[in-house]
């Protein structure tokens, strides 16, 4: 009979299983996604977005590719904004060349964005934000636009990183940094739907809109201040502001964005205002208030990894890429075909990006921990590839090399894994579904071909749904055992617990046993 010990480093590596995962493509996720939030799918590591994914996306969060103009930006009506500003390295598009006008804009990617257009000097001290621990991919450019006085955060040291960013909030950041003052508030009463924007913001978009900043699309009357700022959105708004501040020209005039920028035609033969500064007191003020409503629970924080891992035995396509490494340890009742309980641990890093070219992940695992205590182990070997759609491929060989007894010998298999998000927020229920199949050798044998054997290859593959924000739901069919379990973030940094049944349906071996997994991740 085939025992788990060699099964026994994965486990422990999986159970950070899709850290960082291109967790939602509203588009891409990456995220979230943009998280993300945007945040790129991997087995063992923490992304930087969203990315990107990130981005993606998170991502805004994630890795981006590199580009002046993009296919699904041609005759948009925010082409000329977004090409601008793709040229200034302002914003970029994801990996697959993409822009994703329509995708929202999480507060960490826009404080990211923020960074990037203005020169930001420091207004006020720094803080420790609670949620934004300090390897978290946007932790840098969320600090500085504190400091200037761009962004802000919650009561008790929150920032939302991941939280989806409304035109209200992004247009009194601009206003707020760029030291607007409004000289009528009652200009706002020219939007449909005034009503809507509020307390907090009106001062400040009132001065966005005698500047020329606020760009309604597609009708120019409705400010929609309380819906999520697009990427589209955004790009329009830090154009504008740019132009408002001298560092890049008007639009030409013929220009078909310009019907959308508010105030165009009246100041187009109107001299220009001469810009005023505000009291320092009400831009205190104003940088003060540019928070919404405080969350009425802490559990309404979002953790930093959402979700969790998509498997639970059996390997998936993402993995770790140059800066990303793990630690993993591993628990079973008890072995399989045994009456003692047994463990592992693991530990991996990756080389090389998964997003442009191909990244290598290194596990390095010690089976057999109650016995022969750190006498059999294994070094483990996955190559990589972060395709278009959230698709990920890779092969890889477990227990590449050994030392000691790890009964199962090599592995080698190849898998492929897709990220389905059904839901444009990661934080919402049913938010994402993970795929993996794969063919393999080894330990992903039939029982019979293991008993019998033969050197054959069997089919394994998971399921993973991202049931609650820090909740995932498995399903895992490794070739021999079908797992049940569930991947856990109990606290708002990358520590994942999965705790599951392995064969549930006593396919293999002398029945269910119960296993546990606990994982931590970090990106440099």
């Amino acid at each position: 009979m085939l025992i788990l010990k060699p099964a026994i480093y994965i486990l422990a590596a999986l159970a950070i299983s899709n850290l960082g995962q291109v967790a939602y493509a509203s588009p891409a996720n990456l995220n979230s996604q943009d998280n993300a939030t945007l945040f790129k799918a991997n087995a063992a590591h923490l992304l930087q977005q969203q990315a990107a994914q990130n981005n993606s996306t998170n991502v805004d969060s994630y890795k981006v590719a590199q580009a002046t103009t993009f296919p699904d930006i041609q005759n948009n009506w925010a082409q000329s904004f977004i090409e601008a500003l793709a040229a200034r390295n302002v914003i970029s598009g994801f990996p697959d060349g993409t822009f994703r006008p329509n995708a929202p804009v999480t507060r960490a990617q826009f404080a990211a964005m923020i960074s990037k257009a203005f020169p930001l000097t420091q207004q006020r001290e720094g803080i420790t934000f609670n949620d934004v621990p300090s390897f978290y991919w946007a932790s840098d450019a969320i600090q500085a636009a504190y400091q200037s006085g761009f962004l802000a955060g919650y009561p008790n040291n929150i920032f939302l990183p991941e939280q989806n960013i409304p035109r209200a909030q992004v247009l009194v950041s601009l206003a707020s940094g760029l030291n607007l003052n409004a000289s009528n508030v009652a200009i706002l009463d020219n939007f449909q739907d005034a009503a809507d924007i509020p307390d907090f913001a009106r001062k400040a978009i009132a001065a966005a809109t005698e500047n020329r900043i606020v760009v309604n699309y597609p009708n120019l009357a409705t400010l929609s201040p309380n819906q999520i700022a697009t990427r589209a959105d955004v790009a329009a708004f830090i154009y504008q502001a740019l132009v408002r501040n001298g560092t890049v020209p008007p639009l030409e005039p013929t220009d078909v964005a310009n019907q959308y920028i508010v105030g165009y035609e009246t100041v187009a033969t109107a001299p220009e205002p001469t810009p005023t500064s505000p009291p320092e007191q009400e831009v205190a003020q104003l940088r003060e208030q540019f928070r919404i409503e405080p969350p009425t629970i802490v559990d309404t924080i979002r953790p930093t990894v959402p979700g969790g891992g998509s498997s639970v035995g059996s390997p998936t396509a993402f993995g770790a890429d140059w800066g990303d490494a793990f630690l993993g340890a591993s628990f079973q009742a008890r072995a399989r075909n045994t009456s003692r309980s047994d463990g592992g641990v693991s530990f991996g890093f990756g080389l090389g990006d998964a997003d442009r070219a191909v990244g290598l992940e290194v596990a390095v695992s010690v089976v057999d921990l109650i016995g022969d205590t750190f006498e059999d182990g294994g070094v483990s070997l996955k190559l990589h590839r972060v395709l278009p759609n959230n698709f990920g491929v890779a092969v890889g060989v477990e227990n590449a090399t050994t030392w000691g007894s790890t009964d199962g010998g090599s592995s080698v298999y190849g898998v492929v894994s897709k990220i389905i998000p059904l839901r444009d927020d990661p934080a919402d229920p049913l938010s994402k579904l993970t795929l993996s199949l794969g063919l393999g050798g080894g330990r992903f044998r039939s029982e019979s071909d293991v008993e019998a054997g033969n050197e054959s290859v069997n089919v394994f593959g998971s399921i993973g749904i991202q049931a609650l924000e820090r909740v995932s739901l498995i399903a895992d069919w490794t070739g021999q055992d079908l797992n049940l379990g569930a991947s856990i973030v109990p606290f708002n940094f990358p520590l994942i617990i999965t705790p599951a049944i392995a064969d549930v349906t006593g396919n293999a071996g002398d029945g269910a046993r119960f296993i546990l997994g606990v994982g931590y991740a970090i990106s440099f």
